[in-house]
């Protein structure tokens, strides 16, 4: 009997044991989930803290949204407003500097400096104003948009440099035509029929433009690219682009896009245009491969509703752009 008990008492002191071991692992789980608890009620009040801060500075900012601003860029001095430095859309610098979120300190003549070339800033300036990029579209000094699209690369401005790309600088010409037959010529017909080309290419490149044969006299042109099936040619996939233009008799013939259009590797692309206008020559013994500031243009096989192919035709080169040449 006594055995018995004593058995029992054992248990019963185990038991106790482990229940004291148990009850002491639960008060030091709630004890750290105090702590826990603190640490992030204490890091929540610092975010709280910061952003109430930061909205009393955007709230300011807003409210003297129309106070004057100078910026020292390099030497040069510009006034202008903080709305305006905001105007172009996140994230460019500008927007990010003049958001209100981060504490700026002028120089001891109240201006903030700017360590770039001053010589650009007043279209970068006006481009903040008013969206657009105000240069002569026959402008040739190609020097100075190089210089002012590394500014707006700089500034993060990339509606900017979509502006400045339109423009023909770094064209490279892509010249498929061995021969031009002027003498038998190409006589159009009633029914306008388009003159097509598929192409291919090795490297990024962006095609600003399309060389014609032209005509003995005056004509216009409906000209569209479109990315296309690689198995088969006559579905496009997706239509990046079109221009029209009318051509004299003096005028070059050269038809520029109104914006380059991005060409990448393992694609391809096909070219048409609708031509109208009186007697024209045509390119004969094309290429089917011209290699071009680093980038290989194939031409495949392809004959367009106009009858012509890869090898004859009205599109006797193309002009494209490399901004970063293959080494």
């Amino acid at each position: 009997m006594e055995s018995s008990l004593d058995a029992s008492l054992n248990v019963f002191n185990e038991g106790l044991l482990t229940f004291k071991s148990n009850l002491d692992n639960v008060l030091a789980n709630i004890v750290q989930e105090r702590e826990t608890l603190r640490q992030e009620r204490d890091q929540l009040e610092e975010t709280r803290h910061a952003f109430e801060e930061e909205r009393l500075r955007v709230a300011q900012v807003t409210a003297n949204a129309s106070e004057q601003v100078t910026l020292n860029v390099g030497g040069c001095k510009y006034t202008t407003t903080a709305t305006t430095l905001r105007n172009a859309p996140a994230p460019s610098l500008f927007n990010a500097m003049f958001s209100g979120r981060h504490a700026l300190q002028p120089d001891e003549n109240g201006c903030f400096f700017l360590d770039r070339d001053g010589r650009h800033f007043h279209d970068i300036l006006n481009f903040l104003r008013d969206g657009t990029f105000s240069y002569p579209e026959d402008g040739a000094d190609f020097k100075y948009l190089l210089e002012l699209r590394a500014e707006a690369e700089y500034y993060c401005l990339s509606s900017l440099v979509e502006q400045i790309d339109r423009f023909p600088f770094s064209l490279t010409r892509v010249q498929r035509a061995v021969s031009l037959n002027s003498e038998e010529g190409w006589v159009y017909e009633e029914r306008a029929l388009s003159d097509e080309i598929v192409i291919s290419v090795s490297a990024p490149c962006q095609l600003m433009g399309i060389g014609l044969c032209g005509t003995v006299g005056a004509f216009t042109v409906d000209a569209e690219v479109s990315q296309v099936d690689a198995q088969d040619f006559s579905w496009d996939d997706r239509r990046l682009g079109a221009v029209s233009q009318s051509f004299s008799k003096a005028d070059s013939h050269r038809l520029l896009l109104h914006k380059p259009i991005p060409l990448q590797p393992n694609a391809f692309y096909m070219i048409s245009a609708i031509i109208k206008g009186s007697q024209s020559s045509c390119c004969e013994e094309c290429l089917s491969a011209v290699v071009a500031s680093g980038v290989c243009v194939t031409f495949h096989p392809w004959e367009s509703p106009n009858g012509t192919t890869d090898l004859r035709g009205q599109l006797p080169e193309l002009y494209i752009r490399v901004i970063n040449p293959p080494t």
